[in-house]
């Protein structure tokens, strides 16, 4: 386990979430659209140099997009925290361009999130190394294997944060005060006293 998150006693109370969850689904398309051209090169023996442009072109947007469901998830820890959660939606992108770094940071964002999480006892998370291994895995094999199923590994990750972190966010508005019925109106039981005395008069 890479972190143990200490969180003061005023970041105990989490808030609703202002942003909404990224549609880690779409980025489905992206594999979609690269394994379809994967079968029109070869079914159709298209240009190589062509075809493989494609396929990067199709790799790099889709691993654009991912980053893009990666901020948003930090971006929405942030906003419940109340901007004690340690990690910035930015940070948690622009730190997989740092070289050798990046393989740290790929298990160090998900446990700081599943212990987060898990701290909270709104949901069970599994292990933050497990979801690194799963990245890791998923980016190796899209750099050295077939690009379409590292996409698939990514986003099916993707997919299961969401997934808690969506969860987690719902029972949060759930336990809002704005969510909770209205107390009751110290009128009401004062009315009922003054029908009460007079129907005791009478």
């Amino acid at each position: 386990m890479f972190t143990s998150l200490m969180l003061s006693p005023d970041a105990l109370e989490e808030v609703p979430a202002k942003s909404s969850l990224p549609w880690v689904w779409f980025g489905f398309l992206f594999v979609a659209a690269f394994i379809a051209e994967e079968t029109l090169m070869f079914a159709l023996d298209l240009d190589p140099a062509g075809a493989k442009l494609v396929l990067v072109l199709l790799g790099l947007a889709g691993w654009i997009y991912w980053l893009f469901c990666l901020s948003r998830f930090h971006t929405i820890l942030c906003e419940i925290s109340r901007n004690h959660y340690p990690i910035s939606g930015a940070e948690a992108a622009w730190k997989h361009f740092i070289p050798f770094y990046n393989l740290y940071w790929t298990f160090h964002w998900p446990s700081t999130m599943s212990d987060y999480l898990n701290s909270r006892q709104r949901v069970k998370m599994v292990s933050g190394n497990l979801l690194g291994v799963g990245l890791l895995l998923s980016a190796l094999t899209a750099r050295f294997f077939d690009g379409g199923i590292g996409l698939t590994g990514t986003f099916a990750v993707g997919m299961y944060i969401s997934s808690k972190l969506g969860q987690h966010v719902d029972l949060i508005k759930s336990s809002s005060p704005e969510m909770l019925p209205p107390p009751p109106d110290p009128n009401w039981s004062r009315g009922n006293e003054q029908e009460a005395g007079v129907g005791g008069g009478a």
